[in-house]
């Protein structure tokens, strides 16, 4: 089991990228990310029901990173998010004062989940950094366009003649069998 440090705590909250599935708690719910998706359970408070959502990975957006100054003096806490359009499902991964010790996490966390990384600027704008530049694209480009290859022989067939097959003489009768 994953232990994490409750989020707002004011202490370094971090789940393992390469711990599957990975279990947290966020705002008031608590959640799992597998390989397959995120369950989201949120406790009844209020008027509001108790609430057990099942989401694939595909409904996230990406692994987004945010940051957000602290004072005057120029501090900065970073957060790592799985970034949902609504923001009640949004999960925090991780959360540090030090912005440059979560880099490798937030890179680890698009490979893991397969999904793009995502900056969240300070006016809430969403933006793919490494979007066009081929880093992010989980799948190689092809080689070659494989329509014109398909339709001609490969190389070392070429010399080598197409046989034709001919009438093969066929010899029916009774077999004889020698016996002792």
């Amino acid at each position: 089991m994953n232990d994490a440090v409750t989020v707002g705590s004011g202490r370094e909250y971090r789940l393992d990228p390469f711990v599957l599935p990975a279990r947290g708690s966020a705002a008031s719910a608590t959640f799992v990310i597998s390989h397959d998706g995120a369950v989201v359970n949120r406790p009844a408070s209020g008027d509001l029901p108790a609430m057990n959502v099942t989401l694939p990975l595909s409904a996230y957006r990406g692994v987004a990173v945010r940051m957000e100054a602290i004072g005057d003096n120029g501090d900065v806490r970073a957060f790592i998010e799985l970034l949902h359009a609504d923001p009640a499902l949004t999960l925090a991964l991780a959360e540090s004062n030090a912005p440059e010790a979560l880099a490798a996490d937030w890179q680890a966390w698009g490979r893991t989940l397969k999904l793009p990384l995502l900056v969240v600027g300070q006016d809430g704008s969403v933006a793919e950094p490494l979007a066009g530049r081929g880093v992010a694209d989980a799948r190689p480009k092809p080689r070659r366009h494989h329509s014109y290859f398909a339709q001609r022989r490969p190389r070392f067939l070429t010399r080598r003649k197409t046989g034709v097959s001919s009438n093969v003489e066929r010899i029916s009768g009774r077999e004889i069998i020698a016996r002792n």
